[in-house]
């Protein structure tokens, strides 16, 4: 009995700890208890969180918050041919890329809340300069967004759409085909891989708007440049990314 006690527990305190950690009222004392039951570790170097510490720790929180790029720096300088403007929060380096891994493939999607001040900071900054109509996430093919459970890019797109109050329309959207790993391509098979691979649910939904594209990552801007294609198509009138890292570009 005592065994078969154990395992159920080991299966349903991870559950139940997820499940509270998504309620932003969450106090000391009911922090305090679940920490004795699950134990909180840092997102990034695995060690134990003090009580006040929140997905990373403090040490990795520092180092996160020295890496973020200036406001010179956000800005990527890339000659795109539908992206009007693109920004990045970081460098794709550690923790941020431990950070986002968590995120996309243990499904730790409350270190999102990780990048939040940061996020938002950001985003009143660009949409300071420019009235978007909306903010719309990178889809997934539908198989991976079955397997994961979630939209990445969309759990920060609605931080951005909370921040600015630029309404967040998800769905509008679609990936048409699943493609291979974009990490697993070179920077021309890239372009070719998703090819038309995004399009417009309701084409009324970009005509003469100003968009704000939201993805993870950037590595060659193929991704982003493939959906604002499908946008300018149907005649949207700014098209820019919002991206929280990107990456030096591999030959």
């Amino acid at each position: 009995m005592d065994l078969l006690f154990s395992f159920a527990a080991a299966r349903l305190f991870p559950r139940i700890a997820v499940m509270i950690k998504s309620f932003a009222g969450l106090n000391l004392y009911t922090e305090a208890f679940l920490r004795l039951i699950y134990p909180a570790a840092c997102g990034v170097c695995r060690a134990p969180l003090e009580l006040e510490e929140k997905g990373i720790c403090s040490g990795c929180k520092i180092t996160l918050k020295a890496l973020r790029f200036s406001p010179e720096e956000a800005a990527i300088s890339q000659n795109f041919e539908f992206l009007d403007g693109a920004w990045a929060l970081y460098p794709y380096k550690s923790p941020v890329k431990e950070i986002i891994s968590g995120i996309k493939f243990l499904k730790k999607r409350w270190l999102v809340s990780v990048f939040a001040e940061d996020i938002s900071e950001m985003a009143l900054r660009i949409t300071g300069d420019t009235s978007y109509h909306a903010v719309i996430p990178v889809p997934i093919h539908r198989s991976r967004l079955i397997e994961r459970e979630f939209n990445q890019s969309e759990l920060i797109a609605a931080r951005i759409a909370e921040s600015s109050g630029v309404p967040l329309r998800s769905g509008r959207l679609r990936k048409r085909f699943q493609t291979p790993p974009q990490n697993q391509l070179s920077r021309q098979e890239r372009k070719t891989n998703l090819y038309r691979a995004f399009e417009l649910l309701k084409s009324q939904a970009a005509e003469g708007k100003q968009l704000l594209l939201v993805d993870d990552i950037f590595t060659t801007g193929a991704t982003a440049e493939e959906t604002a294609r499908a946008l300018k198509e149907h005649g949207a009138r700014r098209v820019d990314l919002f991206t929280l890292a990107r990456t030096e570009i591999r030959s």
